[in-house]
């Protein structure tokens, strides 16, 4: 058995663009859509390698259409 905590509750809250996240220890956490984007381990963000970030603008309408 691990001690690791585990997301015990996901929800969207389209409107204010919000997502919080409930874990296994009590820990809980309210990250804007945004956020999220712009930190995205995706290439878009981060590039395909070393030196290669995108600054990342115009993300403030980003919407979650799916889990």
């Amino acid at each position: 058995m691990s001690d690791t905590p585990v997301p015990i509750e996901i929800k969207l809250h389209q409107k204010s663009r919000l997502l919080e996240l409930a874990f296994s220890d009590g820990a809980h956490y309210t990250l804007p859509y945004e956020f999220l984007r712009v930190h995205s381990p995706s290439a878009e963000v981060r590039g395909h390698g070393p030196g290669q970030e995108v600054l990342q603008t115009g993300k403030r309408e980003v919407g979650i259409t799916s889990l």
